[in-house]
């Protein structure tokens, strides 16, 4: 990304921001760490004078292999929110997670894990369950304590436009034993006499905390909650995956670019109104047809394009029962002291967006807790934020950038 780019969104998306707003920037496009830590030092030092000094945080999630005392300072000094793709013990990592040249990562992964604690640098970790891992919970469960790796969050592995498909689906069995997954790790939490902070478990919680009239809030379905930014500057909202794939028929979910103006832009644009009629359709279909729209609040539209071929379709696996009571909004885990986000990565890329698992976990923000209301209740859980850009006509709560 060049420094004509950053300074575009700087001046176009951050600085609108009202001065007691922090904006949200997730770094992401493959392993993120492939571009060297002073590039981001750089980097960060322009979106914050260009914006005009405006407090901006920023995530990363990554595989942790190139760990080292440039990338901990790195995090340390911009109080970056980090994020650790580990899936387990060794086997259950290594069956989708490989270098180029086919070889394991699961050592060097744990070698990055270690130089973070040593370091005592926050992280949390998320997880890609395959059909394997779901009746592997005591396995996972144990990998993770015995690592000293409380705070976890579990992606299921997803559909999204690639041929090796999800080992989750095109089975019934699959939502059941989901569940029962879960209901292990939570027994397991439940007699562990050490905290063990579980995203889905918590998420549960949340929404039955949570006022009816207000769970089916869903900013993947809203316009400009979340908006994505393209190595050169190209825009996107909805679905951040959206952005990654090939669709002519949308021109590629690209919407307008940052070196032109804000985000007002993309709402005049042609693809971006029939991508926004689409998905609008789905959501009427989903609250007309399904007892679990106000757990799910229409799906994900990635989910459905890249499953369905459409957006006006209704159900897609993760959306299912089962998956979808723990997958309201697909967050990320976040405690008390720390926001948490996820966003993808991989050791072997097929493309820009996708895990080596050729089926991408989904990948979202952490909320921000506002201490009232729905988000008091469910602040440990669903994966937006909250930070208007244009008071009174868009709200931008993520901004999804591509470095490379």
């Amino acid at each position: 990304m060049s420094e004509a780019t950053l300074k575009a969104i700087a001046r176009n998306i951050i600085a609108p921001c009202a001065p007691d707003e922090r904006p949200l920037l997730v770094w992401h496009g493959g392993e993120p760490m492939t571009v060297p830590a002073g590039w981001y030092d750089t980097a960060f030092s322009v979106l914050e004078r260009e914006s005009g000094g405006l407090p901006i945080r920023h995530a990363f999630q990554t595989n942790a292999i190139g760990v080292n005392s440039q990338w901990i300072d790195l995090w340390q000094k911009w109080r970056v929110n980090l994020g650790v793709s580990l899936d387990g013990p060794e086997d259950l990592h290594a069956s989708r997670r490989r270098t180029r040249r086919g070889g394991g990562t699961h050592g060097l992964v744990m070698r990055g894990v270690s130089r973070l604690q040593a370091a005592e640098m926050p992280f949390h970790v998320i997880s890609v369950l395959t059909a394997e891992s779901l009746s592997r919970a005591d396995d996972i469960y144990d990998f993770f304590v015995e690592n000293d790796l409380r705070n976890v969050a579990f992606n299921v592995e997803e559909e999204e436009g690639q041929a090796e498909g999800s080992s989750l689906s095109g089975s019934d069995q699959i939502a059941e034993d989901y569940a029962g997954f879960l209901k292990q790790i939570l027994r397991r939490s439940a007699d562990d006499p050490q905290p063990f902070f579980c995203r889905e478990i918590e998420g549960v919680k949340g929404l039955l905390a949570a006022p009816h009239d207000q769970r089916s809030d869903n900013w993947q379905v809203t316009p400009c909650r979340i908006v994505t930014i393209g190595v050169d500057g190209g825009m996107s909202t909805f679905s951040p995956e959206l952005i990654g794939a090939k669709a002519p028929e949308f021109d590629d979910f690209v919407f307008g670019n940052v070196r032109d103006g804000g985000v007002q832009q993309m709402l005049a644009n042609e693809a971006f109104r029939k991508t926004h009629l689409g998905i609008r359709q789905g959501v009427a279909a989903c609250a007309a047809e399904c007892r679990y729209f106000e757990i799910c609040g229409g799906g994900a539209p990635a989910n459905k394009y890249f499953e369905l071929g459409r957006f006006d379709g209704t159900e897609t696996m993760p959306s299912r029962p089962g998956f979808s009571a723990t997958r309201n909004r697909e967050g990320v885990a976040m405690s008390d002291q720390d926001h948490q986000i996820d966003t993808p990565e991989t050791e072997t890329p097929k493309d820009n967006l996708t895990d080596n698992s050729g089926a991408k976990p989904k990948e979202d923000p952490a909320p921000e807790p506002d201490g009232n209301g729905f988000w008091a209740g469910i602040r440990a859980f669903l994966a937006w934020i909250f930070n208007p850009v244009i008071p009174g006509l868009i709200l931008v709560g993520m901004i999804a950038l591509r470095v490379f």
